[in-house]
């Protein structure tokens, strides 16, 4: 039996759906007959994980980094099957692909997509992070969350977080000293990961000394051509040291990825060069091929400086 895929949409709280000939406001799902989808790649999908596996949420866990695509999941059926024999519903996190999708909807799976990003040719963006978005539709409440053994308000602070990182802490009202505990909470999690890499950490340093602003953008460039080095995240908390509001600010990484953060401009990035966007429409980024260069630095402070 074919099922009709939702896409996951929060408006007021409910749950909305597109996709589907069926007028629901809210889902209630048959754990013993549902499985979870999730990559483990950054603060959120952990805290999404380790949430999962206290309610006892069948899951299947992607070993793919940022930038995960559902057409690279190897062995998705049979892991599934593996994960929950009895499963007809298959809620997928941050790992797009509507062909795959469509797939496993042809193979008799209702599909929910849990995203917060706009890709190519892929609108997905929401104002809710994907872990809110994880709460409502699983229904746990801060009840339900002290039940499992976690903070609600530290978990809703990650959700903030992933929403537009420390600034958005300050937006919502968190006082400094609850900043600092839900930074602390963040940081744990990233260790559940493995902590950030010393070499993360150090290039992120030595770029930021490096820094050059031009029309008013912070343009910050990795000197590792490591490729495993990423300075994105460890230079998110450098700002957060240095400036009350974030500042525009383009990160160029080694492997070539860049991304500019707190722009208006996100999505005409998006719509000039590509890539994706998120931080609620407030961020840009874009991995290249051997066949799709990245931009230049100076094609993209032209967007930037544009009216």
């Amino acid at each position: 039996m074919t099922r009709t895929m939702k896409v996951l949409r929060l408006r007021s709280g409910s749950i909305a759906h597109c996709n589907s000939t069926v007028n629901c406001s809210r889902m209630h799902l048959d754990l013993t007959k549902t499985i979870l989808l999730c990559p483990k790649n950054d603060e959120e999908s952990v805290l999404i994980l380790q949430i999962a596996k206290s309610a006892g949420i069948p899951t299947v866990v992607s070993p793919q980094e940022h930038g995960a695509k559902l057409e690279l999941e190897k062995d998705l059926e049979e892991r599934l099957k593996k994960a929950n024999p009895q499963a007809s519903t298959i809620v997928i996190v941050e790992t797009p692909g509507p062909e795959r999708e469509q797939e496993l909807e042809k193979a008799g799976y209702e599909v929910i997509i849990i995203d917060h990003h706009r890709y190519e040719g892929l609108n997905r963006m929401k104002q809710e992070s994907s872990l809110d978005q994880f709460l409502v539709l699983f229904e746990l409440d801060d009840a339900k969350l002290e039940e499992l053994g976690f903070d609600p308000f530290l978990v809703k602070g990650i959700g903030m977080m992933d929403r537009g990182w420390v600034w958005e802490l300050a937006k919502e009202g968190i006082e400094k000293a609850d900043r600092k505990r839900i930074m602390d909470y963040y940081q744990s999690l990233l260790e559940d990961m493995g902590g950030l890499k010393t070499g993360d950490v150090e290039s992120a340093r030595t770029a930021w000394d490096g820094r050059e602003v031009r029309d008013g953008v912070i343009i910050v460039r990795s000197t590792s051509n490591d490729p495993a080095v990423h300075i994105r995240q460890a230079l998110s908390s450098i700002l957060a040291e240095n400036f009350d509001e974030p500042p525009v600010t383009l990160v160029v990484e080694g492997n070539g990825r860049i991304a500019v953060q707190d722009t208006d401009k996100a999505t005409k990035l998006h719509e000039k060069f590509g890539g994706y966007v998120f931080g609620k429409d407030l961020c840009w980024g874009f991995a290249p091929t051997v066949e799709r260069p990245a931009p230049s630095v100076g094609s993209i402070l032209k967007v930037l400086v544009s009216a």
